[in-house]
């Protein structure tokens, strides 16, 4: 549908402050490889556009127009949405933004392809069109989770929307999950699949993994398992879950919304809480097949929290092997898991042979980067993240990327078909990577890495915000990490998801604002949790699942 701006509702005109401030703001955000604003905007609206910008009401639609590609993302796409946001941020006649793909696929991620092909140029300057597509990349996705403080700066506050109604992973992901809110549909096919083409998950996943329930996020970031609705919902990486087919309803629901209501987030969040429905009563199989939920549950938190990749290698092969006698067999008995079933054994097995056929090391840069960044802001990680993407680019340092990249996306060139088997890692095993090689090269500084032999140099993130050493920034940060109760939880954060466990274990200890003055029982911190979030949908299946996983524990223990 062409933009019509004219029949959105009317606004009173900028003051002068807020000009001056839309004035910094389109400043501070402008692409890093700026092409002509007015052909842009017009190019948005061209039907064979990669990246469309459509007006419906108070909503404005960001929609990915690359199917054949699975709208991947490349360095044309990135400067148009940069030139959306760019219009849409100061507009007084929008309150949303809703960030799409056409077809099956929201976002299958970035096109790695041409970035390796860059990283293995002979030429210096092209080998730095890789990581500085990073660069763009990252800080698009920080421009995601500042756009409600920006534009309120601007006077005119928008709410910003993912909808995952299909394929979403990689970039995509970073794209949407930094923002308040993202819809999951029975279409989702979430993932973050980096460490299967000898990367690792960026675009500030490993803050996000970092601060999952239990081992969940560790899970996904070193498997790259693929999580439907349902588990992209339950695990809170989706806030909402719908029907695909109410989502035209919900669109029409949310651009129709006054301005003066639809400024408000929470106001939207009310109406998509309208549409949102539990995706396990759509079938009973969804739970009883859910590794995120009962014994799996256990297995997997076990396994994920152990201290190295090398011991959660270990554990798995003994849960695989059913070793019940073992250490790990004696501490899941401890946890409330006193045989290790078939079912457990079986996941635990494919599990076990995934991280096998991973890139060693990118199993080891993204298992500490995960257990590195929480400790960090959102900030620092995107920095972290830049740091670490450039010495994968740097194929002077290991050539795993473009390996598994030209191994997963390549033909074979005898059968013309896509590559079976596993990428020829280098190192092929886990040992040969070492703690020294990691640190020097992805996690010191970029002087020392340099001085050891690293050639690239890491782009600058010039609009992402670097901590400063001042009283009132250390403060900030101070807010911005701080925690309450036993698991650190954070009220803003992901606040509109499904309860974390986090959350869970504040309201038990007493330090949540739904606490009494007495320890609830487990049927009154059900209640409690459930009225405390409107008993959202799916809100008592996690619950309850967590409430029984404590008391299995609590029995097995001595």
């Amino acid at each position: 549908m062409a933009r019509h701006l004219s029949s959105s509702p009317k606004s009173p005109p900028p003051t002068p402050e807020q000009q001056q401030k839309q004035k910094h703001l389109s400043t501070r955000h402008r692409s890093s490889t700026p092409i002509h604003p007015g052909a842009e905007s017009h190019h948005l609206q061209e039907i064979d556009s990669p990246v469309q910008l459509r007006s419906e009401g108070t909503m404005r639609i960001v929609q990915l127009n690359r199917e054949r590609a699975l709208n991947a993302l490349d360095h044309h796409m990135i400067s148009l949405i940069d030139h959306a946001f760019n219009e849409i941020e100061p507009s007084p006649n929008a309150a949303t933004v809703l960030f799409r793909g056409l077809a099956r696929s929201m976002c299958a991620g970035g096109d790695v392809m041409s970035i390796v092909k860059a990283a293995d140029n002979s030429d210096f300057h092209k080998r730095m069109h890789s990581s500085r597509f990073f660069e763009r990349e990252i800080v698009q996705n920080y421009r995601v989770h500042t756009m409600r403080e920006h534009s309120t700066e601007l006077g005119h506050p928008k709410t910003y929307l993912g909808l995952w109604d299909g394929i979403i992973m990689g970039g995509g992901v970073g794209m949407t999950v930094h923002g308040p809110i993202r819809i999951a549909t029975e279409r989702t096919l979430f993932a973050m699949p980096e460490t299967a083409i000898g990367y690792f998950p960026d675009v500030g996943l490993t803050h996000t993994f970092s601060r999952m329930d239990g081992g969940i996020g560790m899970y996904v970031g070193l498997t790259g398992g693929r999580l439907n609705g349902a588990d992209a919902y339950l695990t809170g990486f989706a806030t909402h879950y719908m029907h695909s087919h109410a989502v035209d309803e919900m669109l029409r629901r949310i651009s129709s919304l006054p301005m003066s209501t639809a400024t408000h987030e929470e106001n939207v969040v009310r109406a998509l809480d309208e549409f949102t429905v539990n995706p396990f009563d759509d079938d009973e199989n969804l739970a009883k097949n859910c590794v995120f939920l009962g014994d799996k549950r256990v297995a997997l938190d076990f396994a994920f929290t152990r201290d190295t990749i090398e011991q959660v290698i270990a554990v798995l092969d003994d849960i695989a092997q059913r070793r019940q006698d073992s250490y790990t067999g004696e501490e899941l008995a401890k946890r409330g898991l006193p045989a290790i079933t078939e079912d457990v054994a079986a996941w635990a097995s494919q599990t076990h042979a995934t991280l096998l056929a991973r890139s060693p090391r990118s199993l080891k840069v993204t298992f500490r980067a995960i257990r590195e960044a929480r400790d960090q802001t959102l900030a620092e990680n995107m920095h972290a993240n830049i740091r670490i993407a450039t010495a994968f680019c740097d194929l002077s340092l290991g050539r795993d990327f473009h390996t598994g990249v030209m191994h997963v996306l390549g033909k074979d060139p005898k059968t013309g078909k896509r590559n079976a088997g596993i990428p020829k890692w280098e190192p092929s095993r886990l040992q040969d990577v070492s703690d020294e090689y990691l640190q020097t090269f992805f996690f010191s500084t970029e002087e020392k890495a340099r001085k050891a032999g690293m050639q690239l140099k890491v782009p600058k993130l010039h609009l992402v915000p670097v901590t400063g050493k001042d009283r009132e920034s250390r403060k900030a940060r101070e807010q911005e990490m701080r925690g309450v109760g036993p698991l650190r939880w954070n009220s803003k954060w992901n606040k509109y998801a499904l309860p974390s466990e986090a959350e869970l274990a504040a309201l038990h200890e007493g330090s949540h604002p739904a606490s009494g003055s007495y320890v609830l029982e487990p049927a009154e911190l059900l209640e409690t949790i459930a009225r405390y979030h409107n008993n959202k949908p799916g809100l008592r299946l996690k619950v309850q699942d967590w409430l029984d996983r404590r008391a299995r524990l609590q029995q097995a223990s001595p």
